[in-house]
């Protein structure tokens, strides 16, 4: 049985069958793809505490006819913190999310995947619907999707400094903003740390500051404008929303 190495991340996971798994990964060089981790469900399996949701590992794969299967595994960084605080776990599922709706399967994205593992550490310290929004506006820029910025994207006219909409592509004028019934005004602060966000390095996001107001209207505009991207609702977003309350 041939088998491969791929360093990545646990995005997902559910059961199959009465002892096995079905893991979403993220690899370095392979980028997305799924895999099963057979008897994992089990007491005495020794993969099941490495398997763990945000998982940084370095994998052995084994090719299978449907899947491939989880052979090994070398826990890089467990990010158990993250599992811990039940407000940063949600952000956590978030970032997971996007990646699992905006980045194609078997698509290698080694700068996506560097991304992730920045959003990951600065989830643990920093504000994380600001760490949330700049993950998910600099994974739109990585994978083509970078919402318009000063020109409206549907008739090229002056955008609105605040206008968001997610249907047309990003900040747009009063005129054009008519046609997208989710169209909103970020407010002064969020809009502009939405264009900062989206050229901002790691290093960067760890000084900016924002209002709570601010900040969950840049997560309300990054959701709204991957589900336009997607075309499906962001299951961790709904999740959001619910322990935000």
């Amino acid at each position: 049985m041939a088998v491969y190495k791929a360093e990545g991340v646990v995005l997902g996971r559910h059961g199959l069958g009465e002892a096995d798994r079905v893991l979403d990964l993220f690899t370095r060089e392979f980028g997305r793809l799924r895999a099963k981790a057979k008897a994992v469900r089990r007491t005495t399996s020794r993969l099941a505490g490495k398997l763990e949701p945000f998982t940084h590992a370095r994998f052995l794969l084994a090719r299978g006819r449907a899947l491939d299967v989880v052979a090994q595994v070398e826990v890089v960084d467990g990010h158990a913190d993250l599992r811990e605080d039940l407000h940063r776990l949600g952000y956590a599922w978030l970032l997971a999310d996007l990646t699992l709706q905006l980045v194609p399967e078997a698509e290698p994205h080694p700068e996506v995947f560097g991304l992730l593992l920045d959003g990951l550490e600065l989830l643990r310290r920093y504000e994380p619907g600001l760490v949330a929004s700049w993950f998910g506006l600099r994974l739109f820029d990585e994978l083509g999707y970078r919402p318009s910025q000063d020109r409206c994207p549907s008739c090229g006219a002056q955008a609105r400094g605040d206008l968001w909409s997610p249907l047309l592509g990003g900040f747009c004028c009063a005129r054009c903003a008519e046609g997208d019934p989710r169209h909103v005004r970020l407010g002064g602060e969020a809009a502009g740390a939405a264009r900062f966000l989206a050229r901002a390095s790691a290093e960067e996001v760890a000084r900016l500051r924002v209002s709570g107001r601010a900040a969950t209207r840049l997560v309300a505009a990054v959701v709204s404008y991957a589900e336009a991207r997607a075309d499906r609702p962001l299951r961790a977003a709904r999740v959001l929303q619910a322990l935000e309350r």
